[in-house]
């Protein structure tokens, strides 16, 4: 049976040849409130098909009933959620607890064999830590059944620690989703879903302790599409081969384009703010909305941190925010690209980078004459803070210090809470 288990992790994790996959959990209809999401799952699941979705998570009956969506070698995987459990009526998620329940239970709903019947690639099932020693032993023998059965047939096993109950708190929820990614991984699970433990650091040890593939869940819903992409680079940048977002796609305005930003992200490499471009823009500009800037100089703070490591405070930010003519108005100010600073340098030290479009310096032409510094209109240019030792044997006491685009992902864009300032196509390129 190894070889079919081979094909069907595959399906899931290689459709890209990159180990990589794009899942979305679509199985809430039998285990939370009846939700838009629930009753519009045709539609939904047609949307994030045509995205590019690499899986999709269901439970037995959808399964059963959407298998035509599933047919043909560019059709997703489908994966089948083998197990029930009634935490979200427990009041810990975002449901309206219609049939609030006290305990928690969970209960095996679907053999291995009749999910392979359907056409599963993979189950998942759940592993509760931190209720009592009553639900984790059940959880356990539960999932140490599925994995035989699983072997048997030869259909992947994913299992889905959770930190639930009594006994988690802050301090510790990091430890026991590590202990669930170990425990998950030694009873057999082929891979695993389960929670972002908040930064990369400790999910980077989660993904080593685990040694096999982690999809990352996303959670409750979100606040904004941006939240959801960012959490899903944090946990790929860790060692996540993919994600298996639920509320966070299927309650999305536009589950098409999320899925096809998750994938951007997950099999282009492609960074947040370029996947939320939605577009390949070959060069960029700053721009800027002065209405919605607040001064929170976060922007600064930003660029600083991206150019200066080991740096503190803004006076070394290659933009600059000026106080408006009217109280809380705010200007932001920044490298405009217009050229001025390439014109009057007597010694062409100063070109459009070749790559990204941006000003470049060729330090070694530089003879820090303080002409570009003088001429730039926003006064973002400015003079290093060192100076420096050239290969020709001269030495510069200081020189200019221009904006690099970041390489073409500026950090002032993305950090920026209100959008004052943004990045748009630069069309022409002197």
């Amino acid at each position: 049976m190894e070889a079919g288990l081979r094909a069907r992790l595959d399906r899931i994790f290689n459709r890209h040849g990159d180990g990589r996959a794009v899942c979305v959990a679509a199985d809430h209809g039998y285990m939370s409130d009846v939700t838009p999401n629930v009753i519009h799952l045709r539609s939904v699941m047609d949307a994030i098909i045509q995205g590019g979705i690499d899986a999709i998570l269901l439970s037995p009956g959808q399964a059963y009933r959407l298998a035509a969506r599933f047919k043909g070698r560019e059709a997703p995987a489908l994966i089948v959620r083998a197990d029930w459990m009634n935490m979200p009526r427990l009041g810990t998620a975002n449901v309206s607890n219609s049939a609030p329940q006290r305990v928690l239970l969970h209960q095996k709903v679907i053999t291995a064999e009749q999910a392979v019947s359907l056409g599963a690639s993979a189950i998942t099932i759940y592993l509760f830590l931190g209720t009592n020693d009553h639900v984790e032993a059940t959880g356990i023998d539960t999932c140490a059944r599925f994995v035989n059965e699983c072997r048997r047939v030869g259909l992947p096993c994913i299992i889905e620690p959770l930190a639930y109950g009594g006994q988690v708190t802050g301090a510790n929820i990091v430890e026991i989703l590590t202990l669930g990614a170990r425990m998950g991984a030694e009873l057999g699970a082929d891979a695993l879903k389960i929670p972002y433990t908040g930064d990369v650091e400790s999910f980077q040890n989660l993904c080593h302790v685990a040694g096999v593939p982690v999809l990352v869940l996303g959670g409750a819903r979100s606040d904004t599409e941006r939240d959801a992409l960012e959490l899903f680079a944090e946990a790929q940048q860790a060692g996540a081969s993919g994600c298996l977002m639920g509320r966070n796609v299927t309650k999305s305005p536009n589950p098409q384009q999320l899925v096809e930003q998750l994938c951007s992200i997950a099999h282009k490499n492609w960074t947040v703010e370029r996947a939320l471009r939605t577009e390949v823009w070959e060069h960029i500009r700053l721009k800027a909305n002065p209405v919605k800037c607040t001064g929170c100089q976060l922007c600064l703070t930003a660029c600083v941190s991206k150019h200066d490591a080991g740096e503190y405070g803004t006076h070394a930010a290659r933009l600059r925010i000026e106080t408006g003519a009217n109280p809380g108005q705010h200007k932001v100010l920044f490298c405009t690209l217009c050229r001025k600073c390439l014109d009057v340098c007597p010694t062409n030290a100063l070109r459009w980078h070749p790559g990204t479009g941006a000003v470049e310096l060729e330090i070694e032409k530089c003879t820090a004459c303080d002409k570009c510094v003088d001429i730039c209109p926003t006064r973002v240019i400015k003079h290093s803070p060192e100076g420096i030792g050239l290969a020709t044997g001269r030495e510069l006491n200081w020189y200019p210090v221009v904006c690099d685009l970041c390489a073409g992902e500026p950090e002032c864009t993305r950090v920026c809470p209100t959008g004052a300032i943004f990045i748009a196509e630069r069309k022409e390129v002197a």
